[in-house]
């Protein structure tokens, strides 16, 4: 048997079940194959680290090449297994294949000692992920008992642990993904998490970027300003939630490299929401202002404050100059018509209130008004000496 091929050549030509046992090969001839396989690899895999002339973009190009060739030794010990496992040497056969997984499994974990970086780019073989699912499996079922016992948002939860699950279903899954799940789930086990605001910080914290995250926050966070009727104070909302997230320290992290990071599209989302309240407030000023002074220009300016002119009106009253009857059509009157230089938009209530709860320096300054308008008659009209017989 010819075992003179490149490692990456054996899968279909030397080491394929239906080509074992089509040939009827001996236990020695299986462990004869199981050591010029093992022996390949050594070779191709001194190669792969050695050679000067390989790129990063090389080494990680090899590197898949022995991640498809174990996937593909994970096939045909599973998958294919009906074609050969009931056969003579099926037992010896299945040993051999997870040895050579083994084999496999060892060289890849090695790239993280030369070269970590691309290590954690790498994906996980399928037989590397069937030794890690179950580890996976029991920190997730952990960690839903954790956010069962927390006072964590249902519609949060449910997202979380949905998207725990497709990660753990992906077809490729790299090594920094299995990491950073793994990472996360402990954070937020050992932080002391109250409510569903303290977990969306943790999730922030660690990069935690899937879209429905981001959509949930958003959600959540239209909601509560929805609750907020002044514009002023949703603004206040925005500007408080801006210093909790841009507060935190900055972080690298992502779960998923491919999609923008949770710290961008929280910021984005606060400063665009910032300035479209900033904009309807303006908006909604220039209303005001417009109709303000279109009702401004309809009243007659009283050079008076409130209690003074409140206090006017009730003086012409008690002096039969101004009728009592219907006082509140009256003072809605004055009300309507009339603003004084501190205020535009004199309340009839107010106006009434005040003409009969009066300050004494209010009175005084009345009467220093009223005795300018007596002495200005006396000085216009000679009426200082005019004796009325």
């Amino acid at each position: 048997m010819n075992v003179s091929f490149k490692i990456f050549h054996w899968a279909d030509e030397i080491i394929h079940p239906k080509a074992l046992i089509n040939e009827q090969i001996t236990n020695d001839e299986l462990l004869k194959l199981e050591n010029g396989f093992l022996n390949q690899l050594k070779k191709d895999s001194e190669l792969i680290f050695t050679e000067a002339n390989f790129s990063k973009k090389r080494i990680l190009f090899q590197i898949r090449q022995l991640i498809n060739l174990s996937n593909t030794i994970y096939g045909y010990l599973f998958r294919l297994s009906p074609a050969w496992k009931r056969k003579i040497h099926s037992s010896q056969l299945r040993q051999i294949y997870l040895r050579l997984l083994d084999a496999l499994e060892k060289v890849i974990v090695n790239v993280q000692q030369i070269m970590p970086e691309t290590y954690f780019e790498i994906p996980v073989t399928y037989y590397g992920m069937s030794l890690l699912k179950m580890q996976i499996k029991k920190a997730v079922g952990n960690f839903s008992i954790v956010l069962q016992q927390l006072q964590i948002d249902k519609k949060l939860y449910d997202l979380l642990m949905r998207d725990f699950y497709i990660f753990l279903n992906k077809k490729e899954i790299t090594r920094y993904e299995i990491d950073y799940i793994i990472n996360l789930i402990k954070e937020v086990e050992y932080t002391n998490v109250f409510d569903t605001l303290e977990l969306i910080k943790i999730l922030f914290l660690h990069g935690f970027n899937p879209r429905d995250f981001f959509y949930y926050y958003t959600s959540d966070l239209n909601n509560r300003l929805k609750s907020v009727p002044d514009l002023h104070d949703q603004l206040q909302v925005i500007i408080s939630e801006q210093d909790r997230f841009y507060g935190l320290p900055e972080s690298k992290l992502k779960m998923f490299s491919s999609l923008s990071s949770i710290e961008g599209q929280f910021k984005a989302f606060l400063s665009q929401k910032k300035r479209s309240l900033k904009e309807v407030i303006n908006l909604r000023r220039v209303i005001i202002e417009d109709e303000q002074g279109a009702k401004t220009k309809g009243r007659l300016k009283v050079f008076l404050s409130v209690p003074q002119l409140s206090l006017f009106i009730r003086v012409l009253i008690e002096k039969g100059l101004l009728p009592k009857e219907n006082i509140g059509e009256l003072f809605n009157f004055f009300a309507t018509h009339f603003s004084t230089p501190q205020t535009s938009f004199i309340s009839a209530e107010s106006l009434r209130k005040k003409s009969t709860d009066v300050e004494f320096s209010t009175a005084q300054k009345l009467k220093g008004h009223l005795i300018g308008m007596l002495n200005w008659l006396n000085e216009n009209y000679n009426l200082s000496n005019y004796k009325n017989s």
